[in-house]
């Protein structure tokens, strides 16, 4: 009795997700089957390249080789879409963490690195927002709206300065904060954050339209041992730096 069509094709495809330790069943034309195995692996390590270089660079070309070889193989993706695969990926590293991996050993930073450099990508991609002229003051009843673009991060390792380089092997006692942000020339960039300014653009993203006295307000509850005058005067500062970036978006109140 001949097998089914799924039977093949199930045959087939495990054999192209683990050419290592799945053998080519006898019946298909192994030097055919070899060459979409090596499709299989060049195109996936293509693409995760291009969206992870700084991971890439950063672990030793055997991990690299066993991570991408080790999504194809055990990793069930949801996505029918290619250019979604990197975000698949992430969910890869994240039960990869979770079982304890000795990889993670080695790289403790390595989903922290990758998920810094997937938001970069999705900034990239993002439409370019649309941004009001600047105002030369920022009046306490303006509107403070985030960019549309912006990802407010925060990491417990210093993802923006590793690389081949620079690789931590202790986790800093300060965690980092980071914005990163399409400009109005279309332009990704990243902004390092102090705690205060992380919590006034988490402010700003929940309380969508609230006015910088209202975030001042907020501040005030969250920071109850900051005197209110100093406080206004740094949200002051902070608003209008993140202004001059395009990161806040500030719009004058009608009336």
């Amino acid at each position: 009795m001949k097998d089914t069509l799924d039977i093949i094709q199930t045959r087939f495809t495990r054999c192209l997700r683990d050419p290592i330790g799945v053998p080519i069943p006898p019946d298909l034309p192994a030097q055919r089957v070899q060459i979409y195995q090596d499709l299989v692996f060049r195109n996936l390590d293509s693409l995760l390249t291009s969206n992870f270089p700084v991971v890439q660079s950063t672990i030793t070309p055997g991990d690299w080789e066993t991570l991408i070889r080790g999504f194809i193989r055990d990793y069930q993706a949801t996505t029918p879409h290619f250019p979604l695969l990197p975000q698949e990926f992430l969910g890869y590293l994240q039960d990869l963490y979770q079982n304890d991996v000795s990889i993670f050993e080695r790289y403790p930073f390595i989903w922290e690195l990758a998920h810094y450099e997937w938001v970069e990508l999705d900034v990239q991609i993002a439409e370019t927002p649309e941004t009001p002229e600047l105002t030369a003051a920022v009046q306490a009843n303006d509107a403070l709206e985030l960019n549309a673009t912006a990802h407010v991060l925060a990491y417990e390792w210093p993802v923006h300065q590793i690389g081949p380089e620079f690789i931590p092997t202790e986790r800093p006692e300060t965690p980092t904060f980071l914005a990163v942000f399409q400009n109005a020339n279309a332009d990704c960039e990243f902004m390092s954050l102090t705690p205060l300014a992380t919590l006034l653009l988490e402010n700003i993203e929940h309380h969508a339209a609230g006015s910088l006295a209202d975030h001042v307000a907020i501040l005030e509850r969250q920071h109850g041992s900051l005197s209110p005058q100093n406080l206004f005067g740094d949200t002051v500062n902070l608003v209008l730096r993140m202004q001059t970036r395009g990161l806040v978006l500030c719009q004058a109140q009608a009336g």
